[in-house]
């Protein structure tokens, strides 16, 4: 059972609002200022309106004393008490405005920068659990919860300043009113802070069960999975998965909340009948003239606004309670960042036709396995040459393009393009160097141009090349025929889209490292949804396709990798052979004759 003191030093941990603040800062500070302004004006009008309903009564009670001014004196309190009700109304609804503008851009801002900030993560951080479970939480806080924090701060200062203007009109009647108030909120503040705390326990505890949930979901509603789910009847397997798992959450989500409920219900109970009591005793000393009439009928008025403002105040507490402690989710993501290594004064790329691509004695290891995938393997790509790479699943051929895309940095060796350690360029730059169709590419439901031109997509429009990488790959065929040619959207997600074949798509991600200006190309079963005409049109021609660039081309076929300049064989975590096709064939109990069929255009293995 956690101390008083101990609760109070979780809630000043969980309250502080330094960072949150700085960047609400740092997105609006004129916009801040200004909706702070506007607050205050809110409050000093609102106050004036209390102020001149002293006057008002006063003056009513005042009647018999005074004199032919009375009219007048009347007159002129009501004009100024409409003047100021009406600038109040005023004011508080620029001042609401403000505040929702604020809350909306700082929204945008960091839902923006969320994605951003995803951008500039490692590949790695998308093969851990515990990574993913804190990208959920940011982008679920992203939402809605910086918005709530600027909100509920400012209507945290707006009822402070109300409070403490009718808290000077209360202390004129009786001292002890505001601190017994007080004394009274208290209570309910310290149950929606404790609630605040376990509902924000218990999301985190439920991430991993909330990604499952949505995963579910994808799988049921999605269009990449609608075909085997169907095929295979897992439709109402998945979904008895989907209930069951929801079913739990709102369950525990309920139980959380009856207990609050419960728990509110006694707390309100205990505060209300103190406000009656007070009430009372206000009333009764009225009657035994303690007070003055003027005195009652202020306290009738401001008394229940106080205990609503009061609770108001309270409220907007607990609710920047809650959504500041929910904004942690988002730094937490914030606080993440690359662990690839970052030159500090970076290499520029070189230029030219010349560069040679090499592996030398690398070592790698994923964060997470605890056996290594790559052993001191060394292969070189000269420049202008096609190699090809082959070997049994698990050999490490798809580690090896992460690491040669810089997805990955090795744990010992190196990877050099032109003689240089790629670690020494800028990530990015170094990453236009190498285009790579990967096995498992994505089909992009966009306009077949930007399908094309997403290969280059920093680079200036080049209509031509994006024509010419078209026919390079094949996929010049079917665009053509498209009623709008390459205006045409890809894909069913959206309207007047066209779905083509595995191979269709295939030959437009082709197209796109095509048009890439990259000096290597690496092709990982690029071509494993083409037909054997297409694929053998393709790497007939294929150094004329790619002109003077390097291509790696990871392979099962026989029919694709005989037509590479050289050839390495991976097994057992490394290089084991290497040499010609020729050369590889001819070896009777080497690995590559023993990969293929010496007649067959297919593998004996399947690609990994």
């Amino acid at each position: 059972m956690a101390t008083i003191s101990e609760r109070i030093k979780k809630f000043r941990r969980n309250l502080n609002l330094t960072r949150t603040l700085q960047l609400i800062w740092s997105i609006a500070p004129g916009l801040t200022i200004r909706a702070a302004i506007f607050i205050v004006l809110e409050s000093v009008l609102w106050f004036g309106t209390l102020i001149m309903l002293k006057l008002l009564i006063d003056a009513v009670a005042a009647k018999n004393t005074a004199g032919d001014n009375y009219i007048s004196v009347m007159l002129r309190y009501i004009s100024i008490a409409g003047v100021i009700s009406i600038l109040y109304s005023c004011i508080k609804s620029i001042s609401s405005y403000i505040t929702e503008y604020l809350g909306a851009k700082i929204s945008l801002h960091v839902d923006e920068r969320i994605h951003a900030h995803t951008l500039e993560l490692d590949l790695t951080y998308y093969e851990r659990p515990d990574y993913l479970d804190i990208l959920k939480r940011a982008r679920e806080a992203g939402a809605i919860h910086p918005y709530a924090v600027v909100v509920n701060l400012f209507d945290m200062i707006r009822n402070f300043f109300m409070l403490a203007a009718v808290g000077s009109v209360l202390v004129t009647i009786d001292w002890m009113l505001m601190p017994i108030l007080a004394l009274f909120v208290l209570p309910i503040l310290f149950v929606r802070v404790k609630f605040s705390d376990k509902l924000y326990e218990w999301q985190r505890r439920q991430t991993p069960l909330e990604r499952k949930s949505s995963y579910l979901s994808n799988l049921i509603t999605g269009d990449s999975s609608a075909k085997e789910i169907r095929a295979f009847s897992l439709g109402r397997f998945l979904l008895n998965q989907f209930t069951s798992i929801r079913n739990t959450l709102i369950s525990e989500q309920l139980q959380l909340n009856k207990r609050r409920t419960l728990v509110e219900i006694i707390t309100m109970v205990m505060v209300t009948s103190a406000f009656y009591a007070i009430t009372a005793y206000i009333v009764f000393g009225t009657l035994k003239g303690e007070t003055s009439v003027g005195d009652i009928a202020v306290f009738l008025v401001i008394f229940p606004q106080t205990f609503t403002i009061m609770q108001a105040f309270a409220g907007s507490i607990s609710r920047m309670y809650q959504s500041n402690i929910f904004v942690a989710n988002i730094f937490e993501l914030f606080d993440l960042g690359s662990t690839l290594f970052k030159p500090k004064t970076p290499k520029p790329v070189p230029s030219g036709e010349n560069l040679d691509f090499s592996i030398e004695k690398m070592y790698f290891n994923y964060p997470h396995a605890d056996e290594p995938t790559l052993v001191d393997v060394s292969l070189k790509i000269p420049a202008g040459k096609i190699v090809a790479l082959v070997g049994l699943n698990g050999a490490g051929k798809s580690t090896m393009i992460k690491l040669l895309c810089r997805l990955y940095d090795p744990v010992e060796g190196k990877i050099t393009m032109g003689g240089t350690d790629i670690r020494q360029f800028d990530i990015s730059e170094y990453r236009k160097q190498v285009s790579t169709v990967f096995q498992d590419f994505v089909r992009y439901n966009v306009p077949v141009s930007d399908c094309i031109r997403y290969g280059d997509i920093e680079g200036e429009f080049r209509e031509a090349d994006m024509k010419e990488a078209a026919k390079n790959s094949g996929a010049n065929e079917f665009i053509e025929k498209f009623p709008q040619g390459y205006n045409t959207m890809m894909g069913r997600v959206f309207d007047e889209g066209h779905e083509v074949s595995t191979g269709q798509w295939q030959k437009l991600a082709i197209a796109r490292s095509f048009y890439s200006p990259s000096q290597l190309i690496i092709f990982d079963e690029a071509t494993s949804a083409l037909d054997a005409k297409s694929e053998s049109d393709l790497f007939r021609t294929f150094r004329e396709r790619i002109g003077n660039r390097s291509a790696l081309v990871i392979s099962h076929r026989l029919s694709t990798v005989k037509h590479a300049d050289y050839i390495y064989v991976m097994a057992n975590k490394g290089v084991v052979e290497s040499g010609t096709h020729e050369e590889l064939i001819s070896r009777a109990d080497g690995v590559y004759s023993k990969l293929f069929q010496t007649h067959s255009a297919r593998p004996v293995a399947v690609s990994e």
